[in-house]
């Protein structure tokens, strides 16, 4: 299951790239996508610690 949690994580952050921004929203949306790939960083270390979520 955390494996299918990454991909959909991942997933979201493609969603979130490919949409147009500019200016504050623009940096709001990077925002949220670096936040996202700190999740995946953590879904990855306690999956490598047999942690199933």
């Amino acid at each position: 299951m955390t494996e299918e949690m990454i991909k959909e994580i991942k997933h979201i952050q493609q969603c979130l790239i490919n949409v147009d921004m500019e200016g504050e929203d623009y940096e709001e949306k990077m925002d949220a996508v670096h936040k996202l790939e700190d999740v995946v960083t953590y879904l990855k270390d306690a999956l490598g610690k047999g942690i199933e979520f």
